[in-house]
């Protein structure tokens, strides 16, 4: 999430559509209803959080980054949610997709490097934290 909002600030926003940020611990968003927070569930607040502006209006985090930011609640080691990713985000953008891989654990890594393999990926950035034996 942290590099994906450094990106936001710094890529010309011409150039990438969106980040999605992908993991099992977020919850479920979308255009029509947040779900709310669990226990369980990642805080999401620095991205659909909300601010109060020096007027004291309140908006919300989301369209303050200059290229946007989504969650997705996908679970990578699952193979049904890969071929949902592929069929859902891989096949429907027209540009090309970067995948940055950073802390993923154990076999998390070898289902990124699958996910690279098996899509039409232009750059894949892996910095595993442990790799399995």
């Amino acid at each position: 999430g942290y590099l994906s909002m450094f990106l936001s600030e710094i890529l010309p926003k011409e150039k990438v559509d969106k980040f999605i940020l992908v993991d099992k611990a977020w919850a479920i968003a979308n255009k029509k209803t947040t779900t709310e927070l669990k226990p369980h569930h990642m805080n999401w607040d620095h991205i659909y959080g909300t601010t109060v502006n020096t007027d004291g209006e309140e908006s919300s985090y989301f369209t303050t980054w200059p290229i946007p930011l989504y969650t997705s609640k996908q679970d990578l080691k699952d193979s049904c949610n890969q071929r949902q990713m592929t069929k859902h985000f891989f096949n429907k953008i027209d540009g090309p997709v970067i995948i940055l891989a950073v802390h993923l654990c154990g076999t998390l890594s070898l289902k990124a490097i699958d996910m690279f393999n098996n899509n039409q990926v232009k750059l894949f950035a892996l910095k595993p934290c442990c790799l399995p034996q």
